[in-house]
């Protein structure tokens, strides 16, 4: 069993957090994102987890065949399990009771669209490997490739399967595997004084950057495109610098360890959670900030026990296994 580093499943765990977060909006108080903080989770949300995936890019000995295999098993064998899950259970609910359950796979998109970028960059990666010589020359080439297909998919908007949004997307995993590859980001030495000051300077320095909502998951930015990567990293930076500072946090970290299973089971159970509390409260306000942050609370402490429950019985569908054996 591979060695885990704590403060990345902390990382992790503050990412999916905030992806809860932001879809119990329809139990009132989150609604308008108009609370404290919202402007910095939300310039950090997705490019958080953009980055982490880039940090852990790593050169297979199988080459391209290898690395794609291995994301088909993590990222794109959860993406269909659960949307073929999903649309059948969603139809056979609507057929037996008459209910619509609505589109509870849509958070499944951030799974295509990740399988999109590291099928962008391993291509990009593994061509300019072979055909630029030199590591300076190389790394030029793949930093103006990952950067071009990037402008290319902030002005391209929406195309079909999220195509666009990894094409946008695709400097923050470029960011994530210079940070490692190039920077040595898990070897850095810094002091726990610094990381926190250095953390919580970001963090302030990001709420006073927010221009507009950005919606990755349709391609939509009221963002300028050099203020998105900006703003990501550096929120980026700040978790991963208090995440080394605080190291574990039980829940938070163990749902970061899971995280792609609370991605992909949570908008049932907050859509679950929320209609229970509306039949069982009387007076339920769900405009008040008591009532989301009990959704939140319930949210979370359900998707703890999917984690349990599908790592052991289906860990093949839940990036915990290889559906497919990985053999060069």
């Amino acid at each position: 069993m591979k060695d885990r580093i704590e403060y990345i499943d902390l990382a992790k765990g503050i990412c999916i957090l905030l992806v809860v977060l932001d879809h119990i909006s329809c139990s009132g108080y989150f609604a308008g994102g108009d609370y404290p903080m919202n402007e910095i989770f939300e310039q950090t949300r997705m490019p958080l987890y953009f980055i982490l995936s880039g940090l852990f890019f790593k050169d297979y000995a199988g080459g391209i065949r290898e690395f794609l295999l291995r994301k088909f098993n993590r990222i794109l064998v959860p993406y269909l399990f659960f949307m073929c899950l999903y649309m059948a259970a969603v139809k056979a609910v609507y057929l037996l009771t008459g209910f619509s359950l609505g589109e509870v796979w849509a958070p499944l998109w951030f799974l295509l669209c990740l399988f999109w970028m590291n099928v962008i960059f391993a291509a990009a990666y593994y061509a300019v490997k072979r055909f630029v010589p030199g590591e300076l020359a190389s790394e030029a080439v793949l930093g103006v490739i990952i950067l071009g297909t990037g402008i290319a998919g902030y002005y391209v908007g929406r195309l079909p399967l999220c195509i666009g949004s990894a094409m946008t997307s695709m400097p923050f995993l470029w960011m994530g595997y210079l940070l490692n590859r190039k920077l040595s980001f898990f070897g850095l030495k810094i002091g726990s004084g610094w990381a926190l000051l250095t953390g919580i300077v970001l963090l302030t320095m990001l709420h006073y950057m927010y221009v507009g909502e950005n919606l990755f998951y349709i391609n939509s930015y009221g963002t300028p495109l050099p203020l998105i990567y900006l703003s990501g990293l550096m929120g980026t930076l700040a978790v991963l610098l208090l995440s080394r500072v605080i190291r574990r946090l039980p829940v938070i970290s163990y749902i970061g360890r899971y995280s792609i299973i609370v991605l992909c089971t949570h908008m049932v159970i907050v859509k679950v959670v929320i209609a229970v509390l509306g039949l069982l409260s009387i007076g339920w306000n769900p405009a008040d900030i008591v009532p989301s942050l009990t959704v939140l609370a319930l949210t979370i402490m359900c998707s703890m026990f999917c984690c349990w429950l599908l790592s052991r019985y289906l860990p093949w569908f839940t990036a915990q296994k290889d559906l497919v054996s990985v053999r060069f």
